[in-house]
């Protein structure tokens, strides 16, 4: 054997052993947590129990722009299902997403980007008093440039990308979260 093939030995057996010995049940270590999605309203399925796999829950749906706000000032909070599951289980929600260029209600395409500045600030301020003790939040998901369709709404509403190619992202998390 050469001495490239011992190190690779010695290094999967130092991997074999670390894995046998750890705890996989992530929900009984109270400072961590094993999180997931919830699809289409649903948490636990059939026989299985989502709070005997995970201990943080974030609906993949239900809280997105889109879902809650689809009219505007018209508000479905069909993301409470989740939020009381992790309430009832003493385990963390994570509301997701605020902004994303995707699933975004469809009536900000016609709002001037002051007022789609404005409705941002809304929609942060209704999840806010909804949600008043959210643990976790997705303020911005997959926001490369020309990912999501919709991306350039919001960029223009938070003042576009400046310098640094993100300002508009910057903004966003220093809204009144």
């Amino acid at each position: 054997m050469n001495k490239t093939t011992i190190f690779t030995s010695i290094i999967l057996l130092v991997g074999l052993a670390v894995c046998n010995n750890a705890d996989a049940q992530l929900s009984k270590n109270p400072d961590k947590f094993l999180g997931n999605i919830t699809t289409r309203y649903q948490v636990d399925y059939g026989n299985e129990k989502y709070y005997t796999l995970w201990n943080q829950i974030t609906c993949e749906n239900e809280s997105k722009w889109a879902s809650v706000e689809g009219t505007n000032n018209s508000f479905n909070w069909g993301s409470d299902n989740a939020y009381n599951y992790a309430k009832q289980h003493n385990f963390p929600f994570k509301f997701h997403a605020f902004i994303w260029g995707s699933q975004y209600p469809t009536w900000i395409e016609s709002q001037t980007p002051e007022k789609r500045y404005t409705e941002i600030v809304q929609w942060m301020d209704q999840v806010k008093k909804h949600y008043p003790d959210l643990p976790l939040i997705d303020v911005v998901n997959e926001a490369l440039p020309g990912h999501q369709q919709g991306t350039h709404y919001f960029e223009e509403a938070l003042g576009g990308s400046g310098k640094s190619g993100y300002n508009w992202i910057v903004k966003t998390f220093e809204q009144r979260i």
